[in-house]
């Protein structure tokens, strides 16, 4: 083996580990984020997990009167808003890392030396 090809195997070796990890990364995040869209979340109330047909109260620091009241259902579809918010957040960063990967892979393979 001459000094040349030692060189470009060392290249490929280097760059090939980098897409690996970048493309291995991107898909379990994505796949990370898929999950968190699809579990359905308790409903909470403050720390406390509200059955169905129980409603939650939030108060006033100030007053101490009852400002909202609100049942479980609405307090789970608040949940399962804000959860699929940063689901697809995290499916997003899943995809750019994916994406960052493939076009390395592509950027190595087009621009590489043909010594």
């Amino acid at each position: 083996m001459t000094n040349k090809a030692v060189g470009k195997a060392g290249q490929w070796g280097c760059m090939s580990v980098v897409v690996i990890a970048l493309l291995g990364a991107g898909i379990w995040v994505g796949l990370l984020g898929r999950d968190m869209i699809a579990d359905t979340p308790p409903a909470l109330c403050g720390s406390r997990v509200l059955e169905e047909g129980q409603t939650c109260e939030s108060y006033s620091r100030s007053t101490g009167r009852t400002t909202d009241t609100f049942g479980a259902e609405e307090a789970a579809n608040k949940q399962d808003t804000a959860k699929d918010f940063f689901g697809w957040v995290v499916v997003a960063v899943g995809g750019t890392l994916t994406l960052a990967g493939g076009g390395l892979a592509v950027m190595a393979v087009k621009y590489r030396k043909d010594d």
